[in-house]
């Protein structure tokens, strides 16, 4: 299937400056950044972008200058500023649930409540314009596979307010929990607690880079400076080269799982990058009625979601098998009602459009601002598509 996958090469460690440099580089446009920043509606900032070079490496440095005595540095303070901004509202509910989870993971840390903790050295606006301008950025290249490498942490030890930890620090160390980690003779801090949050949250899966058709590259530059190893984060930017998939059907049967715990699943399990999750009711032994709960999942996901489907539902067994598949090409098109935006999902068969259907969640956010029904909304948007 031939859509769009960012894979990050994040072999010398990462960062929010990193990531920035990286995706402007690989071609997302400034304004991108810079319209989610002025969103926030706070000044005590200033931005440099320019080419550098890192061990022989040309790469785009992305300095953010701050003044953080205005900065947030509590979770009230950043949840207000975000939630008075102007950001779309998808980033800024992504940024709410980044901030969210640092703010709870610094706090079990520190044996502090989310309430009373202070972020010191990472907080502030710097971590603010990392957050809102990386997620901007993904937005606009729109990927449908983001995948990375296993992440260089450094190694040594870290000196900061609460004193000297070996690196990774703990926020790092927990937000890569689940995460392939590993470390080679680079001393110093080569992944941020930044970057942490932002690779754990974005990435879907980690391991080699898949198959693509290669459309850009983007590398940014780190700030510290190591001799003979180039402190930079590589993206590659490009479109799947075949339309068949390595996939897996998993399949259980459960006559003692509430449907709560199933739905919840099922939230979890295409959270987790599940390709489809659906149940079919069956009857099992002694007339039982039950549920067939059947999961089509990558194979770089087979264990993670088989583990989780242990986890989070009753089953103590399931079957799987590999099948192929075969998918239309799909590519994204954009109409607008008045101001409102909706994405038009088109598929090709051999480059000949053969389907087309309005984005159903983009439908119901405008079926709410207008206070239309959303069958209108869509009938709408379908007739102005076919009328461009």
């Amino acid at each position: 299937m031939a859509e769009k996958i960012l894979y990050i090469e994040a072999t010398s460690g990462v960062s929010g400056d990193m990531f920035l440099g990286a995706l402007l580089d690989a071609g997302v446009p400034v304004e991108v950044l810079s319209e989610a920043w002025t969103a926030l509606g706070i000044d005590n900032y200033e931005v440099e972008i320019f080419q550098t070079q890192k061990s022989g490496m040309n790469a785009l440095r992305c300095r953010i200058s701050t003044q953080e005595a205005k900065g947030p540095k509590t979770w009230k303070e950043y949840l207000s500023l975000l939630e008075n901004s102007k950001l779309p509202d998808k980033i800024r509910m992504q940024t709410i649930s980044l901030m969210k989870r640092l703010f709870e993971i610094e706090a079990s840390i520190h044996g502090s409540s989310l309430q009373k903790l202070h972020l010191h050295e990472m907080g502030g606006t710097d971590l603010l314009l990392d957050v809102t301008g990386t997620l901007s950025a993904l937005e606009y290249l729109q990927p449908a596979l983001v995948k990375s490498s296993p992440v260089n942490t450094g190694r040594g030890f870290l000196t900061f307010s609460h004193g000297r930890f070996p690196i990774p620090a703990p926020a790092t160390t927990k937000l890569l929990e689940g995460i392939p980690v590993f470390q080679n003779e680079v001393e110093g801090e080569l992944t941020t607690p930044t970057g942490a949050l932002l690779i754990s949250s974005i990435a879907r899966s980690f391991g080699e880079m898949p198959g693509m058709k290669l459309e850009n590259t983007g590398v940014g530059a780190g700030e510290m400076e190591i001799a003979g190893h180039p402190n930079v984060l590589r993206i590659f930017v490009g479109t799947g080269i075949t339309s068949r998939e390595e996939i897996y059907i998993v399949e259980t049967n459960l006559d003692d799982s509430s449907p709560q715990i199933l739905a919840y699943f099922m939230e979890k399990a295409l959270e987790q990058g599940a390709l489809d999750v659906f149940f079919t009711p069956i009857f099992m032994k002694k007339n039982r009625p039950a549920v067939r709960l059947t999961l089509l999942t990558p194979a770089d996901l087979l264990e993670s979601l088989s583990k989780l489907l242990f986890l989070e539902t009753t089953a103590i067994g399931l079957r799987y098998w590999k099948v192929d598949r075969k998918a239309l090409d799909r590519r994204w098109s954009k109409i607008r009602l008045g101001k409102l935006e909706i994405r038009i999902k088109e598929s090709y068969l051999n480059g000949t459009l053969a389907n087309y259907q309005p984005e159903y969640e983009d439908c119901k956010k405008v079926a709410k601002k207008l206070n239309s029904p959303v069958k209108e909304v869509i009938a709408q948007a379908i007739h102005k598509y076919l009328s461009k």
